[in-house]
């Protein structure tokens, strides 16, 4: 996924993700008003990745492969003249959408309180986390239904959240991942951006490149040691977004005001698999995290300075290039179901995004099997549940089916 920091952050400079990140608000639709007869399949509820291993697969899901007709779910209510930008979120009962400057307006959907969310994801108790940006710190706050159950806060700024079964785990810009149970600070390891497999914790973006850490308990103490870390691979060159990790793999692909690349390491040594893959050579390049399955890596990457875009597969245990595509707009968020792979767009011009895109590819042979483009809109992102693709374009909520 990719945040509203980096892409401001690759668009307009430092100074421009530096005073946007604070502006933003978290709703929930009312699933019986808002969303129809959609109800998500068992196992589709965490985060936008799907799973807090960050794969963007979704076993469930079964995505059009034929042009889909696109409806609108709802429409997001947005004060000031920023860029729209929000982010769709798959829950047990509906689907939550967080983003910048959000409010609701579609058939008795209802606001979270004034909850403003960089990021959000739901537990598999189907209970909803948010983090925000307050000052110089940023607070966690977990809901019950509509009501608050708890706020916490971070030192820091929040650059990503993993949802597990006992605990919160949230990076931070600074480089150090903060653990959380119930609100209550645990432990603190070096990173920025997370994924969670098998019960090991795997992070990015920290002073010393990628890490994995030790399988532990939980802790019998309210404040704890953090894990033993089990290794430590070299950094990438660029910003990394989350890591994704399926068999045995760990993916890593990065943001740069000249380039963007894709990496893999093996997953139970830190063993690089092969060099990293660039991508881009004028002007800033974003490689969101891929969708993984098995050894097979779909890339979605912004090129250019992200006013065009590459979509990709790749054998993760080889580094090869299966098949590729080139855009004509900045590529992100790829999500793969049912051997469809989709991808988001915006159709950029210089800072501004007047237009975004929806495409689906066929994941086995690259082949493109529709493209909905939206005008005037610009921000995109989606999921894919069930037999829908859902998607936020500007201030709207759409599914296309």
């Amino acid at each position: 996924m990719p945040s509203i920091t980096r892409r401001r952050l690759l668009a307009g400079g430092a100074a421009v993700a530096a005073c946007g990140y604070g502006v933003y608000r978290l709703v929930r639709g009312a699933p019986d008003a808002a969303f129809g007869t959609w109800t998500p399949e068992p196992g589709t509820w965490p985060l936008d990745r799907y799973d807090p291993a960050n794969t963007a697969h979704n076993p469930h899901a079964s995505p059009p492969r034929e042009t889909p007709a696109a409806r609108e779910l709802a429409s997001i209510a947005s004060a000031g003249g920023d860029d729209p930008y929000h982010v769709p979120l798959a829950g047990p009962d509906g689907i939550a959408v967080f983003g910048t400057q959000l409010a609701a307006e579609s058939g008795g959907s209802t606001p979270y309180g004034e909850v403003r969310a960089g990021f959000a994801g739901f537990g598999p108790d189907g209970r909803l986390h948010a983090v925000r940006r307050t000052g110089t710190d940023t607070e966690i706050v977990g809901y019950d239904g509509d009501e608050r159950a708890y706020r916490a806060t971070v030192p820091g700024h929040a650059e990503g959240l993993t949802v597990g079964r006992d605990e919160l785990y949230v990076g931070t810009i600074g480089g150090d991942v903060v653990a959380y149970d119930g609100g209550s600070r645990n432990w603190t390891v070096d990173g920025e951006t997370t994924a969670l497999s098998d019960g090991r914790l795997y992070t990015a973006g920290g002073r010393d490149g990628a890490l994995a850490y030790r399988e532990r308990d939980r802790p019998a103490r309210l404040v704890s040691p953090g894990p033993e870390r089990a290794w430590t691979a070299p950094a990438v060159r660029g910003t990394p977004d989350p890591p994704a990790v399926a068999d045995s793999r760990l993916v890593v692909g990065t943001r740069g005001m000249s380039q963007g690349a894709l990496a893999a390491f093996d997953a139970e040594t830190g063993d690089r698999l092969w060099e990293p893959e660039t991508l881009g050579d004028d002007g800033a390049a974003d490689v969101s995290t891929p969708a993984v399955s098995g050894r097979d890596g779909y890339v979605a990457a912004g090129v250019d300075g992200l006013e065009a875009g590459v979509v990709a597969r790749y054998d993760l245990e080889t580094g090869d290039r299966l098949w590729h595509a080139e855009t004509d707009w900045y590529a992100s968020d790829p999500a793969l179901a049912d051997g469809t792979l989709v991808v988001a767009g915006d159709v950029r011009a210089g800072s501004e995004a007047p237009a975004s895109v929806v495409r689906a590819y066929d994941a086995a042979s690259g082949d493109e099997l529709w493209t909905r483009t939206f005008s005037g809109e610009g921000g995109t992102s989606l999921a894919v549940v069930g037999e829908r693709v859902i998607a936020t374009v500007g201030r709207s909520l759409y599914e296309l089916v």
